[in-house]
């Protein structure tokens, strides 16, 4: 049963498998980029910088702006062409390297790739200061006050015992969301947030110091970033929102479990499919030799998740005029995850212990 979960999860599917989805996104960066150093008219082109567009945060995110400025006629769409040939920009190494990096302390993850924890912040360094400052536009206010801080040996080594727990516990789960995973970083402060992606820092996630106190914390976090990132990938490739599907003007879900709270539908769709996964995890978890995750409630775990997750679906399934036709098969195939992740019999709970928010 547990294995049946862990495929259903990955099955040969356009939502599912991550491959195909990859390929996609990674052609799609290839070409703009291409696109971006002949931009500008009746000067000759410049060698494009040997890295994966794609895989590379800093220099995705200038090819995100640059096609948005192209499809809004902006003129500044001209500057992604200087941007791609700076050459005090080092990128790090790509995702199947060996190469080190002291910026970064490098962890294998399933399938044999390469995610790199940041850990030494140098502001003189131009690829790290511009991390920076996407991290700050995408995950920060005016008024935050915490911030990025370098990763320790600790905290490094945590974040590798929590990779080590997902491939143990969801073997091809784990395989297929890390693959959306390039960086880490550590956030400290007042008011930092548990664990934390957006679509505008693509391919990393941040966690905060506070909660690399322990494994199975790590991976809860470490597991419902990178499935933000997944789904973030697949809204590429894939028309999940209908036609000019504007968040501003979406439908609403209020989730009870949160007072006062008012979810656009994308917002409320990438919960669900966070909370199916985060079910999934908590059900294969209980299952698992207790030395896995000694202490964890499994059972209140699954719980909390599965019931967050039907009550979503359920609410984004009756608002069918928000997603494309992808939209509505994706809620379909979530749904279908989820009754087979409650079909599966629940474990003896354990030692209730701290866990990340749900």
């Amino acid at each position: 049963m547990l294995e049946d979960i862990d495929q259903g999860l990955t099955e040969s599917s356009v939502f599912a498998e991550s491959a195909p989805v990859l390929a996609k996104v990674d052609a799609t960066f290839s070409l703009a980029a291409e696109i971006a150093s002949d931009h500008r008219h009746g000067q000759p082109s410049r060698p494009l910088p040997d890295i994966p567009f794609a895989y590379d945060t800093v220099f995705r995110r200038e090819l995100e702006l640059f096609l948005h400025r192209m499809r809004e006629r902006d003129p500044q769409a001209d500057t992604a062409a200087d941007f791609l040939s700076r050459t005090d920009l080092v990128a790090p190494p790509g995702p199947d390297s060996s190469r080190q990096d002291a910026r970064f302390t490098p962890l294998g993850v399933p399938g044999g790739r390469t995610v790199r924890v940041l850990s030494r912040i140098d502001d003189g360094d131009a690829w790290t200061a511009q991390f920076q400052r996407i991290f700050r536009a995408g995950l920060t206010e005016p008024d935050s006050r915490y911030r990025t801080v370098p990763a320790t040996a600790r905290e490094a080594g945590v974040v590798s015992e929590a990779v080590r727990l997902l491939g143990a516990v969801l073997p091809r789960t784990a395989l297929s969301v890390l693959s959306h995973l390039a960086f880490v970083g550590v956030v400290e402060g007042p008011g930092a947030f548990e664990s934390a992606s957006d679509r505008r820092v693509p391919r990393a996630v941040f966690i905060n110091r506070c909660a690399l106190d322990d494994v199975p914390r790590t991976a809860e976090a470490v597991l419902h970033e990178c499935v933000h990132q997944k789904l973030y990938d697949i809204q590429l490739v894939h028309p999940i929102y209908r036609a000019a599907y504007d968040a501003e003007h979406a439908a609403v879900i209020r989730p009870p479990w949160h007072e006062n709270a008012e979810w656009s539908f994308d917002r409320a769709l990438a919960a669900a499919h966070v909370y199916v996964h985060l079910a999934a995890f908590y059900t294969a978890l209980g299952h698992r030799p207790q030395s896995l995750a000694q202490g964890v409630d499994a059972a209140t775990g699954r719980s909390g998740s599965t019931d967050r997750a039907r009550f979503l679906l359920a609410a984004v399934a009756g608002v069918p005029a928000e997603p494309g036709p992808a939209g509505v098969r994706f809620i379909e195939w979530l749904t279908a995850r989820l009754r087979q992740i409650e079909a599966c019999p629940v474990a003896n709970a354990k030692q209730p212990q701290k866990q990340g928010v749900l």
